[in-house]
C-alpha cells in the first residue's frame, strides 16, 4: 500500500509553472496564424473587388514602348485621349452658374467634387483668357484639387447636389498654383495624362 501523496497537488501546480511559457507561446502562435489567415482572406477579397477597376485603368493607360522617348509618347497621346473621351462621354458634365461672386456647380451622374471643381474653374476662366493662357495643365490639376479640399461640402455627392465655389477661393487656389516649383509641377504631370481635357 502506498503512503499518503502529499506532493500530488504541488506536482500539478509545478507542471503548470514549468510549462506556462510554452503554453503562452503556443497560444500566441495560434492567434497569429488565425489573424494571418483572416488578413490574407480579406486581402484576396479586396483584390477581387479592385481587379475590374485596375484592369480598366490599365487598358486606358497604354504604356509606350521602350524605344519611344517621353516626348514622342506625349506627342502620340491622341489614341489615349480618344479612349478617355469615350469614357468621359458616359459621364455628364456638371452644370455651373454664376451668382454674385460665386460659381455654383451641380453634380450630374458620376460626378465627384473634383469634377465640380474642374467645371467651376473652367467657368471662372471663361472670360479671363489671359489668365487661362498662363496656367499650365499641372497648375489646373493643383487648383481643382485645392478647391475640392477647401470648399465646405458633404463627403458623398448625389445627383443634383450643389457646391458653391467663391471667387476668392478660386483666386486663392490660382495664386497657390502659380507658386508651384518646377519639381512640384513635374510631380503633377502624371495626373495631366489622366485628364486630357485640361490641355
Amino acid at each position: 500500500m502506498p503512503g499518503p501523496q502529499f506532493g500530488q497537488e504541488m506536482g500539478e501546480k509545478s507542471w503548470f509553472r514549468n510549462n506556462a511559457q510554452k503554453i503562452v507561446l503556443s497560444l500566441i502562435v495560434v492567434l497569429l496564424a488565425i489573424g494571418g489567415f483572416y488578413f490574407y482572406k480579406n486581402y484576396q477579397e479586396r483584390q477581387a473587388l479592385l481587379k475590374p477597376a485596375l484592369e480598366e485603368m490599365q487598358s486606358l493607360n497604354a504604356t509606350p514602348s521602350p524605344q519611344e522617348s517621353p516626348i514622342a509618347s506625349a506627342a502620340n497621346e491622341q489614341p489615349q485621349s480618344s479612349v478617355l473621351g469615350v469614357q468621359q462621354s458616359k459621364m455628364a458634365a456638371p452644370e455651373t452658374r454664376k451668382e454674385n461672386s460665386n460659381i455654383i456647380a451641380r453634380a450630374a451622374k458620376g460626378n465627384g467634387a473634383t469634377h465640380l471643381a474642374r467645371q467651376s474653374l473652367k467657368e471662372y476662366l471663361k472670360d479671363k483668357s489671359d489668365l487661362a493662357g498662363q496656367l499650365k495643365a499641372e497648375q489646373k490639376i493643383y487648383i481643382e484639387d485645392y478647391l475640392q479640399k477647401h470648399v465646405p461640402r458633404s463627403k458623398t455627392l448625389k445627383v443634383g447636389d450643389e457646391i458653391t465655389f467663391s471667387d476668392s477661393l478660386i483666386q486663392d487656389a490660382i495664386s497657390q498654383a502659380q507658386k508651384l516649383t518646377d519639381k512640384q509641377i513635374n510631380n503633377l504631370h502624371k495626373y495631366v495624362l489622366l485628364a486630357p481635357s485640361l490641355n
